[in-house]
């Protein structure tokens, strides 16, 4: 008996330490993709899905933040789901993860870890590279906003979206 135990032990063992060595591996790979070691950032979008094969859906966090700011309406979520859609081939994995962050408000906290990852990506990219990135960024928020109809159909934009919005890509600029 007490050597059953002990098997069942030295088996949980060795699964949780692979389990854990995977998700090293995991994080290791993602760490790369965005250009950091910030290991608190890669562990906290690492929670919520992101890997290395959809490390780029960082630029999506913006557009989803400027959607989300006053409640996000189903003209925003076709919006950002077209302009996705403008992309052509993408893998799965991101597809699922923008269709959750479109379908339940993203924590803060992923919102920031991604700004700071974005910032980290954006670092490692040569300037005509990053600047394309940027203009996709730009162009996914302003979609967002629109959608929204603006404030009585006046502009295309309300004070606090713009406000947002400039926030956003100040902050994701800082080291562009």
């Amino acid at each position: 008996m007490v050597q059953t135990n002990t098997a069942d032990t030295d088996a949980r063992t060795a699964a949780l330490q692979r389990r854990e060595a995977r998700r090293s591996a995991e994080r290791a790979a993602l760490a790369e993709a965005l250009g950091t070691q910030d290991h608190d950032t890669v562990a906290r979008l690492h929670a919520v899905g992101l890997r290395a094969r959809s490390a780029a859906m960082v630029e999506w966090l913006p557009a989803v933040d400027v959607a989300w700011l006053d409640g996000l309406d189903e003209a925003e979520r076709r919006a950002l789901q077209d302009e996705f859609a403008t992309l052509g081939e993408v893998n799965e994995e991101a597809r699922a993860l923008l269709e959750d962050w479109l379908t339940r408000r993203p924590p803060t906290e992923l919102f920031e870890a991604g700004r700071q990852a974005l910032r980290s990506r954006l670092a490692m990219l040569d300037p005509v590279t990053s600047q394309e990135a940027m203009d996709r960024i730009v162009q996914a928020c302003t979609a967002a906003a629109e959608a929204s109809g603006g404030f009585f159909g006046v502009s295309a934009f309300s004070t606090d979206e713009r406000q947002h919005m400039d926030y956003i890509l100040a902050e994701v600029r800082n080291a562009h």
